[in-house]
């Protein structure tokens, strides 16, 4: 019986290990074709900064101050985009998923999740990504089923 329990606790351990790994391989990938969305956004935002600014279209008939705060406005999500985008393509291979993570917007990451393709990078930074998640999932792992390890040993010491 002990061995079956071994056998299914290394076949959990390598599917949790395996798992990290594979997620954490993906990690620059989906980084990747964040920022092309992002750059997406940041282009459709300047070009309605510039319409704005201009006032051509409908906002031309509006009031100026409308205008201008509308302007402002755009001017922030611009300014923003612009600044998360330089911040995670300046960044280092190593450096840039932390990087992604405080300047990520939450509306983007999402449709980026939706349409995302998994990869199979095979470029250093991800491959050590994909290592360190399998580290990662092997201490999980380990987190998870020790617990359950403390109370086994409680039982053993009662009954000696």
């Amino acid at each position: 019986m002990g061995w079956i329990r071994r056998r299914l606790n290394s076949l959990a351990e390598t599917v949790v290990a395996a798992v990290t790994g594979l997620a954490a391989l993906q990690l620059l990938a989906f980084i990747h074709a964040y920022q092309q969305r992002l750059g997406g956004h940041l282009d459709e935002a300047r070009r309605g900064l510039e319409t704005l600014i201009n006032g051509t279209g409908r906002m031309a008939a509006e009031e100026a101050s409308l205008r201008d705060r509308f302007a402002a406005v755009a001017r922030d999500r611009v300014d923003g985009l612009t600044a998360a985008q330089d911040a995670i393509d300046n960044a280092g291979s190593f450096e840039k998923p932390f990087i992604f993570f405080t300047h990520l917007d939450v509306e983007i990451a999402l449709a980026t999740a939706k349409s995302f393709i998994p990869a199979i990078p095979l470029d250093g930074p991800s491959l050590i990504f994909g290592g360190i998640g399998i580290v990662l999932g092997w201490i999980m792992w380990g987190m998870i089923k020790a617990p359950a390890a403390l109370f086994r040993r409680k039982g053993k010491r009662t009954r000696v």
